[in-house]
């Protein structure tokens, strides 16, 4: 990995030091390159946006990052995470971010996160999907929700960005107007301190799903008082499926995912905290008529395509 210096936030704890050292250390083969665009002097957060094969939305998402309320009173940086497929963006992107991580083409989705966690310099730090817009108020959301010290992690409310009937599958994306203990599931639209990421271990590398409640569990078990939140000021535009074609493709996905995270994680305890999670009545916003009839009808869609035999199932 070609060296390009990248000073540390100042006063950061020296056990946090050698942890950061660590990471990068593990990390570093991932990494084809690193750009230091605009080094932000000690930043408050690091937001950062991982992107592989991405297209224009990439540039929007951006957009929203750089428009932020707080942008002259806090400082903070924005770190591209680069997994390829995104050359004919570079153009445009590089005006829009202050730190650039080139890695691995196709790294797994949360090594790239972890990778990307190596080179952050915040004290929080943010991950946000690359085709999720951000409100501008995102950067004064999560540094007023960690003036509580008890908050180790904090996830938003997600609400629809063009696609709102495929939303109403994705009932963790709002759980009302008031802060509830939470676990982190939905990992592209969360903050939490960084020095907790790294005690933890983040995010499991080879994880697809169910990798933020993973981290809560974690969290709870290293850090016995602290709070994994939902935060519903903190928010977030996306839509859960965009087409018809990544509807398929992950619903047959995700159908198999508690045997497959069950392979990967052998802890009996994360596994018994995971099926508590899953069977527990967890609160949502009320859905109008209409959305109540929308989600019935994918619902019948999803039982069919659950059944579709593999060969008749693409990749998008």
């Amino acid at each position: 990995m070609p060296e390009q210096p990248l000073q540390d936030r100042a006063g950061l704890p020296e056990g946090e030091r050698a942890l950061q050292e660590a990471w990068r250390a593990r990390y570093a083969p991932e990494v084809k390159e690193l750009i230091v665009r605009r080094e932000v002097p000690s930043p408050k957060l690091t937001l950062i946006v991982i992107s592989y094969k991405a297209k224009d939305y990439l540039i929007e998402c951006l957009q929203h990052v750089r428009g932020q309320t707080a942008a002259l009173s806090v400082p903070f940086e924005v770190l591209l995470a680069d997994s390829g497929g995104i050359e004919h963006l570079r153009p445009r992107s590089a005006p829009l971010v202050d730190v650039e991580l080139r890695l691995t083409d196709g790294i797994p989705l949360n090594a790239a996160r972890n990778a990307a966690i190596a080179w952050a310099r915040g004290e929080y730090v943010a991950f946000i999907d690359d085709d999720g817009l951000i409100a501008p108020t995102f950067v004064e959301v999560v540094c007023r929700v960690f003036e509580d010290p008890r908050i180790a992690a904090m996830r938003g409310r997600i609400i629809p960005k063009e696609h709102p009937y495929f939303c109403t599958l994705a009932g963790h994306y709002d759980r009302g107007d008031e802060m509830i203990d939470d676990v982190l599931s939905t990992e592209g639209h969360m903050a939490i301190r960084r020095g907790v990421y790294l005690e933890t271990g983040g995010f499991p590398d080879r994880f697809y799903g169910a990798e933020g409640i993973y981290l809560a569990y974690q969290i709870a078990k290293t850090f016995p008082g602290k709070r994994v939140v939902y935060a519903p000021e903190l928010l977030m535009r996306h839509d859960y499926f965009d087409s018809w074609e990544n509807f398929i493709w992950k619903t047959r996905k995700y159908q198999g995912i508690r045997r497959e995270v069950g392979d990967m994680a052998p802890d009996p305890e994360f596994l018994r905290y995971l099926d508590a999670y899953l069977s527990r009545r967890k609160p949502q916003r009320p859905r109008t008529l209409e959305q109540t009839v929308a989600l019935g009808l994918l619902k019948v869609v999803r039982w069919g395509v659950v059944r579709m035999p593999a060969w008749a199932v693409g990749q998008p």
